[in-house]
């Protein structure tokens, strides 16, 4: 881990095909560059190109953390599991997609993630101190993605039928 101007700044060498930046949950900035056409040096000046908005992505985050509240404790994670549990079954059943599976970790930028080909949803234990129905969207927002691999237009069309208020609920929630 480095640090600029106080700033935790990641760097991964990566099979990406351009250099990407991006400001994880927690504020660190990552940086991914490719590791066949970029050099550490390059990687640094793009950063720097981008740092405004690097400090506006982090305090973005910030007060997103502040207005969704307090992170996870042990028993906030056993309840979301719980809730889980409960809310993964009842939307599947209601999209028609049995044989989901889905599990809980530690995630440091997302809140969860979809492996459509083994049906397997990944979701971060962060959510355990996150409102329900914010629970209920990324739910819906990932069993999606079973059937919509990506964000076009076949995805947004699904989740304005599963969940018409979506678009709101994910401005209201500052997602």
């Amino acid at each position: 881990m480095n640090i600029l101007d106080g700033v935790p700044v990641e760097v991964v060498v990566k099979r990406v095909s351009r250099i990407n930046l991006r400001v994880g949950i927690d504020g660190v900035v990552k940086v991914s560059v490719p590791m066949w056409r970029s050099t550490l040096h390059e990687a640094e000046e793009f950063l720097l190109s981008k740092w405004k908005w690097v400090q506006k992505a982090r305090l973005e985050s910030a007060e997103r953390r502040n207005r969704l509240g307090p992170e996870a404790s042990e028993e906030d994670v056993e309840k979301l599991k719980i809730f889980l549990s409960e809310i993964v079954r009842e939307r599947a059943f209601q999209f028609g997609e049995p044989g989901v599976k889905w599990k809980i970790k530690r995630m440091k930028s997302i809140w969860g993630s979809c492996h459509w080909r083994k049906r397997e949803i990944t979701f971060n234990s962060e959510l355990a101190a996150r409102p329900r129905e914010f629970v209920d969207y990324i739910v819906v927002h990932e069993l999606t993605h079973l059937r919509a691999h990506n964000h076009g237009e076949l995805f947004y069309a699904l989740m304005d039928e599963r969940l018409p208020n979506w678009r709101r609920l994910r401005r209201h929630l500052g997602y």
